[in-house]
């Protein structure tokens, strides 16, 4: 019978961080593998994502906010996404000087293959409905509170608690 190793040195916030930081690693390589196959990152996935849910056009602060990055960071994303005929950087009509985000023909067609998400269905699927919407309710709390007077700008706007 497995017994449970815990360590002398480390108090239980730690080993709680410790475990999300494996599952979080565990389930972005299993994601990494699955998207291999169409030449995207996990953060390319992420960004069409969210460009997706927004109606097809979004700004980059947006993405940044929505994947809780720093906007330059995203910029350069978007210049390689760009390059690989995924996105197009458009005039915002809503500001002047401004550009939207939208995905290109290519990006729309690896759109729908890249959001069914099979490996994190199959990781997930250990989980009852109750066992679900509990673990997602502790993460948003978790979450919202790690984002609370840090220098993150804007809470994601999904998944939300309210």
């Amino acid at each position: 019978m497995a017994t449970k190793k815990r360590f002398n040195s480390v108090d239980e916030d730690q080993t709680l961080w410790l475990l999300l930081e494996q599952t979080r690693n565990a389930i972005y390589k299993a994601r990494e593998l699955e998207l291999e196959q169409y030449g995207l990152s996990v953060i390319q996935a992420g960004v069409m994502l969210v460009i997706d849910t927004m109606g097809g056009r979004t700004r980059p602060a947006e993405i940044a906010r929505w994947l809780v990055r720093e906007p330059h960071s995203i910029s350069g994303l978007l210049t390689r996404m760009e390059n690989n005929g995924l996105i197009q950087r458009v005039p915002d009509p809503e500001r002047k000087n401004a550009v939207s985000i939208v995905l290109t023909e290519k990006g729309q067609n690896i759109c729908g293959k890249v959001f069914v998400r099979e490996s994190v269905r199959q990781i997930l699927s250990v989980l009852d409905e109750d066992e679900h919407r509990q673990l997602e309710r502790l993460l948003l709390n978790v979450r919202d509170r790690a984002l609370k007077d840090r220098r993150t700008r804007n809470r994601p706007p999904f998944p939300s608690a309210d």
